[in-house]
């Protein structure tokens, strides 16, 4: 494999040349059952045989800490949403991985449906392979901390120690990370702002 090339391909061919324990982050949005009509039709193949295939290289693929980011939703058919993405999730466990994190990707322009809640949402699973090696959260809401009689923190949002603001998503963003590609930045949570990135301990591995 070849480090900084991107490979337009099949992901099974790419995965089986990669040795294992070889990736620290994959960031992914694999086909939400047949809501989405592809190119090249693989929304029709697209199905259980597929994707357990691809979860099971994932785990073979991600080194000890790193992590898969899967973000997916369900399809709704005859009423019933198919539950598929908590199979995918179930899944992965299966095959080694720990559900660190089930995180929601907040969207727009939904459908209202007739006779249930708005679904303006999609899941953003993510699996990590044993203990995650590198957390740094990112600043997603102002902080509000309020404190009683006593002095103790009562409600609100903790940020990271000794900094906050614009000041902690500097440092947490700035002091154990060596940055790569933006995928996608928004506001409001519209879009969820992602990066792919390399610990800066794995920088010569």
């Amino acid at each position: 494999m070849e480090i900084n090339r991107i490979y337009n391909e099949d992901c099974m061919k790419t995965m089986a040349r990669m040795p294992d324990d070889f990736i620290d982050l994959t960031v992914t949005s694999p086909p939400y059952d047949n809501l989405r009509t592809y190119k090249n039709d693989i929304g029709k193949t697209w199905g259980e045989h597929i994707w357990k295939s691809i979860i099971r290289e994932l785990y073979r693929v991600t080194k000890k800490g790193g992590v898969v980011v899967w973000v997916v939703n369900d399809a709704t058919i005859k009423g019933s949403e198919t539950g598929t993405s908590f199979k995918q999730a179930l899944w992965a466990i299966e095959c080694g991985f720990n559900l660190h994190d089930t995180m929601i990707y907040q969207k727009t322009g939904c459908a209202m449906p007739s006779n249930r809640y708005l679904s303006n949402f999609e899941y953003m699973f993510v699996f990590s392979n044993s203990k995650p090696k590198t957390f740094n959260p990112i600043e997603d809401r102002k902080t509000d901390l309020q404190r009683d009689g006593e002095g103790a923190e009562r409600s609100g949002i903790k940020m990271a120690p000794g900094a906050t603001g614009e000041s902690a998503r500097q440092k947490n963003l700035g002091e154990d990370l060596m940055f790569g590609d933006i995928i996608t930045v928004a506001k409001d949570m519209a879009a969820i702002s992602l990066r792919v990135c390399i610990p800066r301990a794995s920088q010569n591995n």
